[in-house]
């Protein structure tokens, strides 16, 4: 990678972990705010999961802009702390989106149409994080070139993490 690519990923890559973290804040903030602060454990529960993986995500580019910059020794380490995590992100996902149904199904165990509604959105949030995480890019916008491989349909490509954590696995296989 030649140095006016670095700088230039750079560049497009470092505000990602400062986004994540401060959605960490704003998600629940404008959720509560949608509600009018009503909201119970329906919505509570998927909110939870978003949150989850929005601190995965900054964690992520934080260390993945460290690692471009040279300064993340520790960078194998934070991806082993992130695959630990990827398990309990799918359970609290997919609980998030069993109370979501839950909430619709038996609308007497949320706090209102709004409540459902924030779960719903919610829910859905954490399973396209999960999946843009761990599995495959879904963030198409920022970048003229995937932008165009998506529209030639050349389909959604490995994550940025997925990759890592594939790479690491790989390292840690041919050390066994």
């Amino acid at each position: 990678m030649t140095s006016k690519t670095r700088v230039a990923l750079l560049q497009r890559l470092d505000p990602y972990w400062k986004m994540e973290a401060a959605n960490v804040l704003f998600v629940p903030l404008f959720m509560l705010w949608l509600s009018d602060g009503q909201l119970s454990w329906i919505a509570l529960v998927p909110l939870a999961a978003t949150m989850l993986l929005l601190i995965i995500g900054a964690i992520y580019w934080r260390g993945k802009v460290r690692q471009l910059k040279g300064t993340a020794s520790n960078f194998p380490v934070l991806l082993r702390g992130l695959e630990v995590w990827r398990r309990p992100a799918l359970v609290l996902t997919q609980a998030g989106s069993v109370t979501c149904l839950l909430g619709w199904m038996v609308p007497a165990w949320s706090a209102g149409s709004t409540d459902r509604l924030v779960a719903t959105g919610c829910a859905i949030l954490s399973v396209l994080e999960y999946i843009n995480y761990y599995h495959r890019q879904l963030q198409h916008f920022d970048n003229r070139e995937d932008f165009r491989r998506l529209l030639a349909g050349r389909g959604f490509r490995r994550s940025w993490l997925a990759r890592d954590l594939d790479k690491l696995n790989e390292m840690k296989a041919t050390l066994e």
